[in-house]
Formats: structure tokens, sequence, C-alpha cells
């Protein structure tokens, strides 16, 4: 234990720190509208947001093949 933080608080604090460096990196490399953040806070929130890559891939592939015409 470190801080009186336990392993799960430290794990915690270390994904949280690595997510942000990482959305950061993201925003400062990409145009403003490619990047969305997608908050996975409850379980719920994790499907919900492999439902919504899953359309964007889907939506990406289609335009892909369109401008392949």
């Amino acid at each position: 234990m470190s801080r009186g933080y336990h392993d799960k608080k430290l794990e915690e604090n270390v994904d949280a720190e690595i997510f942000g460096v990482l959305l950061d990196e993201a925003r400062e490399a990409f145009d403003e509208e490619v990047v969305v953040e997608l908050n996975s806070e409850q379980d719920s929130d994790v499907e919900s947001n492999c439902q919504r890559i899953a359309q964007w891939v889907e939506s990406w592939k289609k335009t892909q093949a369109e401008n392949a015409d």
C-alpha cells in the first residue's frame, strides 16, 4: 500500500492517468471531430460504447465501399 491506498485504488489511479495521457495525445494528433471520449464507468457504458464503435465501423466500411465505386 502507498499513501494508504489499496492495490485496487492504485490500479484505478494508474489506469485513469494512462487513459488521460492517451486522450490528450489523441487530441493533439487528430482533428477535434474525430476524437471522441467514451466514458466507461459502468458495465452498461462499456456495452453501449462497444455498440457505438461497431456502428462507426460499419458506417466507415459502407462509406469506403461507396467511394471505391
